[in-house]
């Protein structure tokens, strides 16, 4: 009885591992096409934004989501070392900007702005 019993579940078990689509439908890829991101633009995601940080010691970037309001990142992901600001627009990847606090260990010059999606990829 459980002889069969573990021979049952491993067939099943071997039908789940092998179970994969036979038709690769194109129409049915597009849609999931469609909504990647193309390479080197400035739409990340449908829902998020790459941003990058460069100083003279220090290269960041993040995917951060879209919304309404300001967001808190934390660049070094030490808490306490640099805080940005991030406002943001739902809608797209435009009009954000950006407000350092407590970033002097990063140097004078900090530029932070939005990049193309490839760049948070690396």
């Amino acid at each position: 009885m459980k002889f069969s019993a573990i021979l049952g579940s491993l067939a099943i078990y071997g039908l789940q591992v092998h179970a994969i689509p036979t038709d690769l439908d194109p129409q049915a890829i597009e849609p999931i096409e469609a909504s990647s991101p193309i390479p080197n633009t400035l739409e990340a995601r449908d829902t998020y934004c790459c941003v990058g940080l460069k100083s003279s010691t220090t290269q960041i970037t993040k995917f951060i989501p879209r919304g309404v309001g300001t967001y808190q990142w934390f660049p070094s992901n030490d808490v306490n070392d640099c805080l940005v600001y991030v406002k943001r627009n739902p809608n797209n990847c435009n009009g954000w900007t950006f407000k350092t606090i407590t970033c002097d260990d990063l140097g004078p010059q900090i530029n932070i702005a939005i990049r193309p999606a490839g760049d948070c990829r690396r």
